[in-house]
């Protein structure tokens, strides 16, 4: 009896997707693939995020402050650039406030806005959090460097592709 390789499930989706003369074989196993693999890098990045008590918003709210001048940005950019409603930036600055990460000031330059600012704490924070994702390759595991950046850029022009501006 033969033996049975394990099969791709993304490719086995795709070739019966073909078969049956559904549109598109290749696009279907492409959007598949991007979200099977954000399910699992979520889960791998978050596992290793849980161990600081951060989450993975909660994360990205950090290291967007930890590159930005000052170590502080308005909350409307930071809602903008971190691709969520404002309600949902306000529970997580209040999270990481909470916790002592990032304090809220009042923005001299432009009374109507508020900014978010890294706090000492909340730098240390982000550098452990930060090594901790580099211990397990920020989520895309054991990827040569050659292959991560290809993945990079083929995910850029998606994003283009798809009218992301950032």
């Amino acid at each position: 009896m033969p033996v049975q390789q394990d099969v791709d499930s993304i490719e086995w989706m795709r070739a019966q997707w073909q078969e049956r003369g559904e549109p598109a074989p290749a696009r279907l196993a492409a959007m598949t693939s991007v979200m099977r693999a954000n399910v699992i890098m979520t889960e791998v990045v978050e596992r290793a995020l849980k161990k600081l008590k951060l989450t993975r918003s909660g994360y990205l709210v950090l290291i967007t402050l930890q590159l930005a001048p000052n170590s502080e940005r308005p909350m409307g950019q930071l809602s903008k650039s971190l691709l969520v409603n404002p309600t949902t930036m306000t529970l997580i600055v209040d999270q990481l406030e909470k916790a002592k990460l990032v304090t809220r000031q009042p923005n001299l330059a432009d009374r109507r806005t508020v900014l978010a600012r890294l706090t000492a704490k909340g730098l240390r924070t982000t550098r452990e959090a930060s090594a901790a994702l580099a211990e397990i390759g920020f989520g895309v595991g054991d990827l040569d460097e050659r292959t991560t950046q290809r993945l990079v850029d083929d995910l850029r022009t998606l994003r283009r592709g798809l009218g992301d501006q950032g």
